[in-house]
């Protein structure tokens, strides 16, 4: 079965579509084709997250694609640090020719997709995937599942807690190696980076910890995208100006723009923060 798309997916319609195909996904085959101009993506969806993320692929985080976008003609190499099922890195594949992407994701059954998003999208020799989750230090760690479904969020390594301190029994644990952004870098695995997004759902600061070595080389990136939740902001923002980083711009995803009209706080609403030299 085959469903393509054009343009938002945010009218009424659409939106029951969703919950339609959703269903239908379960007992067929269900293709999903999205076109964004001349880019045509095209998914396999497993489950209703992976149906609401391809469906809202172009509105739900429309910061990041024009961050994409400005500067990945200047990139060579694009690190995106909790991929996912690999939206942004596609993009990102698609935004510049000859960019080389590494995507991390460590929750097994995303990963899994994102594999078979890059072959779907003919992007294998531009996409690089690793199952390596990342942190402030290398050696196993405690990867624990907040959901088994594809295109899931909320995955925790190291601790069983969400943002916002609140507490969650695994729906599985598993003993995993993490590494440091340094240590890969420095192993010769993956390149010095021009560009980074970091969106881990909580676990931001310890990457960036993991990785001051990159942040404070001449030769590392020029810009930096990280998600900020709740309660960390103030850390976040020291420690870039630690490794000699100033704040650009904030933007939110869609759900986030309504929360941050409401609280007025960047402090109790997750946003995007970029960051470039100082």
């Amino acid at each position: 079965m085959k469903i393509t798309l054009r343009g938002k997916a945010d009218t009424w319609l659409q939106k029951k579509r969703l919950r339609l195909w959703s269903r239908i996904a379960r007992w067929f085959s269900l293709t999903l084709k999205v076109r964004d101009g001349k880019s045509l993506y095209t998914f396999r969806p497993k489950s209703r997250n992976d149906i609401f993320r391809y469906t809202t692929y172009f509105t739900k985080e429309e910061g990041t694609l024009a961050w994409i976008r400005d500067h990945a003609r200047e990139c060579a190499v694009f690190v995106d640090i909790g991929a996912n099922v690999g939206l942004y890195s596609l993009y990102a594949a698609n935004a510049a020719r000859g960019v080389s992407v590494y995507a991390f994701e460590p929750h097994k059954f995303n990963f899994a997709t994102l594999l078979e998003n890059i072959f779907l999208n003919g992007l294998e020799k531009a996409v690089h995937p690793v199952a390596l989750p990342l942190g402030d230090a290398s050696g196993l760690m405690e990867l624990n599942y907040n959901s088994m479904d594809s295109g899931t969020s909320m995955t925790q390594l190291g601790h069983r807690q969400l943002p916002g301190n609140r507490e969650f029994e695994p729906k599985l644990s598993e003993l995993v190696h993490a590494v440091t952004l340094d240590a890969m870098v420095d192993s010769g695995r993956v390149p010095v980076p021009d560009m980074v997004k970091i969106d881990v759902d909580g676990n931001e600061l310890s990457i960036l910890r993991g990785m001051r070595e990159v942040l404070q080389s001449p030769e590392g990136p020029a810009t930096l995208q990280v998600e900020i939740n709740p309660g960390q902001r103030a850390e976040v923002l020291q420690l870039m100006e630690d490794c000699r980083w100033k704040l650009d711009h904030c933007h939110f995803t869609k759900g986030g723009k309504i929360a941050f009209e409401k609280s007025k706080s960047y402090d109790q609403v997750p946003h995007n923060a970029v960051f470039v030299r100082a």
